[in-house]
């Protein structure tokens, strides 16, 4: 299936992405927060060694499809990857669909992956078969089963049992303080404990996600250092997908109370901080910073219906949604709290210090991006939706006339999963579907929609407050080309080589390291 050619060039870059999970635009201090309150002050000076991008987005508001846009540059309606794969998905991610492992794989790269994968559960499809030489992390969400030591969450969950006698009915039953919430993930859920793999091989479960973070910055130096350590003297992409932001949260002892502003969240922040600095920090003694391209960015907006322990959209609070039914405007939704993501980059001597770029960008863009910069083809028989913006990094252009396609990541209306609930011209924003998602509370915005669409003026209004008016000259104009550039894209799609996924379900898919065991119990 991938027929590049190896490369094996020392001066071809190595890159590091880090991808952040559930995190809020306004989360990060170098967006907007005063330096004494931000709770990333690593990240915030990192930054400003680098570029900084304002309007950066991932290709959808939940976990599994902004993952498969983010490894393959393809939005869901062409991979099939539209809404989440469980712990009992039999699928995941079509063998068809290409990722960035595997074309830098076949280009002579060595490939690794620390984190949360989410694109598959059963053999292959998990990553050590998706083209990365090295894995260590969680098959999915860090909330998806259970654990020992359960942390922060809303509803709070119990440990892991230790023999069926343990299991109560508080593990499937929706907390009753959120009513008529359909939100599954208020819940907890004790069928199986979270594992830890390495490679293809469960290592631990249930995986202890209070020394997780610690875990995954020492493998990651451990990946990097190989660079410099062994014989092997081809480049490197490490993918480090980390489990912060999302609930349920615990952090090492050392981080408790360390946040002045933002309790349990900002203690799980600083944490999330300091690992950056540790990856950070292996790049830099493993001698190889001048030639290492390091992305750090996040998988969708904050989880709302999770109060306190949800992160901060910033200034992209959805009040038209907030004004008009209620229910959240942040992730699973196609408000800018659901996908406006932090986002930076950095490369010694390479990108100008201190720069902004306020271009309309997504997280499809990195696969083409940094392909180009390796030299690397993309698979030629299929068409793709992230675009090369290594002139942006390097020369400090700003992209013009960008749309971008949101597509619903709401599983309370499935029927309607992966289609564009909202798209992005320029600084205007066509919204077609408001509504499903729970706040604060369990609250769900009544499902509404919009024909002709709501749209809004994002640069005078960046809170989507007050659509414009529908009789007005720009409305017509912008809705003009809204509808041209969206007629444009579904011709597109028909005539792209797309994939269908399997989102069946078995028991036989959960990973499971003890069958003879309720929790599937074992130790490394």
């Amino acid at each position: 299936m991938h027929q590049q050619q190896p490369q094996t060039s020392r001066r071809q870059p190595n890159f590091v992405i880090m991808y952040m999970d559930d995190i809020g635009w306004g989360d990060f201090g170098a967006n907007w927060n005063p330096l004494c309150s931000s709770d990333t002050p690593f990240m915030d000076n990192l930054a400003k060694q680098g570029m900084r991008f304002t309007d950066f987005h991932s290709g959808a508001s939940a976990c599994t499809p902004s993952r498969a846009a983010l490894l393959t540059g393809r939005l869901g309606k062409r991979t099939g990857v539209t809404q989440l794969f469980f712990t009992n998905s039999v699928g995941g991610l079509p063998l068809n669909e290409t990722t960035m492992a595997e074309s830098f794989k076949d280009a002579g790269y060595r490939t690794g992956m620390i984190g949360k994968w989410h694109l598959g559960m059963t053999k292959p499809f998990q990553p050590y078969h998706r083209g990365f030489d090295y894995y260590y992390g969680l098959p999915y969400s860090n909330d998806g089963g259970c654990v020992d030591q359960p942390g922060k969450n809303i509803p709070s969950c119990p440990p892991c049992p230790r023999d069926p006698d343990d299991i109560s009915d508080a593990y499937w039953t929706t907390s009753e303080k959120y009513g008529k919430s359909t939100d599954q993930n208020l819940r907890c859920d004790s069928t199986s404990a979270i594992p830890l793999f390495e490679k293809d091989t469960i290592i631990a479960q249930p995986v202890n996600l209070q020394t997780l973070s610690r875990n995954y910055a020492e493998k990651a130096t451990e990946f990097i250092k190989n660079s410099k350590q062994t014989n092997d003297d081809r480049p490197f992409l490490l993918y480090v997908a980390f489990t912060h932001m999302h609930v349920p949260l615990l952090n090492m002892p050392e981080f408790t109370n360390s946040s002045k502003f933002r309790g349990s969240y900002g203690d799980a922040l600083r944490e999330l901080d300091s690992t950056v600095q540790q990856i950070y920090n292996a790049v830099q003694d493993a001698g190889v910073e001048e030639n290492t391209l390091i992305w750090v960015t996040g998988d969708n907006g904050p989880w709302e219906s999770k109060c306190q322990f949800g992160g901060d959209p910033g200034p992209f609070k959805g009040r038209w949604q907030k004004k008009n039914g209620g229910g959240s405007s942040s992730k699973t939704t196609v408000w800018e709290g659901g996908h406006r993501e932090p986002c930076f980059a950095y490369w010694l001597n390479h990108i100008k210090p201190n720069t902004l770029s306020n271009s309309i960008l997504s997280d499809m863009d990195i696969f083409p991006t940094i392909a180009g910069l390796a030299g690397i083809s993309l698979p030629s028989n299929r068409k793709y939706d992230g675009i090369d913006i290594s002139k942006v990094l390097l020369n400090g252009e700003e992209i013009e006339k960008r749309v971008l396609f949101h597509p619903n990541s709401n599983p309370n209306f499935p029927e309607n999963m992966g289609e564009f609930d909202a798209i992005r011209y320029n600084h205007y924003k066509a919204v077609y579907r408001t509504g499903g998602s729970p706040s604060c509370g369990g609250v769900e915005g009544e499902i509404r929609t919009h024909n002709p669409p709501l749209i809004f003026n994002l640069l005078k209004d960046p809170g989507e407050e007050l659509p414009l008016d529908p009789d007005s000259l720009t409305y017509k104009y912008v809705h003009t080309l809204i509808e041209e550039a969206r007629i444009r894209m579904e011709h597109n799609i028909l005539q792209d080589n797309t994939t269908v996924a399997d989102f069946s379900r078995s028991p036989d898919a959960i990973p499971c390291c003890n069958a003879d065991h309720v929790a599937c119990r074992c130790e490394n």
